[in-house]
């Protein structure tokens, strides 16, 4: 009867340590890309879908985030999720197209991306462009939460936060410019309807880290 009790508690131990681990950040970040996949026109067996409805994107990888005493998989490197375009309806896509989102969930308004997260996922790109050629990263922001849904959601393209140098593997953010000034620029990309649309900018301009506009 001991052996079982013993057994049972240390069990229940073990329980807790891992919930302990997993912190109430996480819950709501994993609650939040929920919500992305659910709201993204993304089909449910990966199949383009009927006239009566067209889904959008395929979604080829939904990474977990797994780990244990500090041992991750090289997958962890990757952003949230990679769609693939599956429909032939579209000026910005055409079908197989690949992109990549990273979800990132905050109870106030903030767009920092730390260096080092810009960095690992353009490197992930590098080394599976092979199997996965994604054609953009968007990073994905939803501040707040209210009525099983985010308040405020923005779709931003990787290229409108910072300038990335494919040759020398260089991050740059642009100079200069204060948080206000950063938020007021982002307001271009806040969505205002049901859907997620992931446009990219007009004519495929990037960010100058110089001026912090397009060229």
């Amino acid at each position: 009867m001991m052996e079982i009790l013993n057994r049972i508690i240390g069990e229940l131990k073990e329980a807790l340590q891992y919930f302990k681990e997993r912190t109430k950040h996480k819950y709501y970040g994993d609650r939040f890309e929920e919500w992305v996949v659910m709201h993204s026109n993304i089909s449910k067996d990966g199949m383009p879908g009927t006239e009566e409805h067209l889904p959008f994107w395929r979604l080829l990888e939904w990474r977990g985030d797994k780990y244990v005493n500090g041992y991750r998989p090289i997958s962890s490197s990757a952003p949230d999720l990679l769609l693939e375009c599956i429909s032939n309806k579209s000026s910005s896509y055409v079908s197989e197209d690949i992109i990549a989102v990273e979800c990132k969930w905050r109870s106030t308004v903030s767009f920092f991306i730390p260096k080092s997260d810009a960095e690992k996922y353009e490197k992930y790109f590098r080394t599976n462009k092979t199997r996965y050629p994604v054609k953009h990263l968007f990073y994905l922001f939803g501040f707040g939460w209210s009525r099983n849904a985010p308040e405020a959601v923005y779709v931003i393209p990787s290229t409108v936060l910072y300038e990335y140098d494919e040759e020398t593997f260089e991050i740059t953010f642009p100079n200069g410019e204060s948080m206000k000034e950063k938020q007021l620029r982002m307001e271009n990309y806040k969505v205002q309807s049901g859907i997620l649309i992931y446009a990219f900018p007009e004519n495929g301009k990037r960010l100058s880290s110089r001026t912090g506009a397009f060229d």
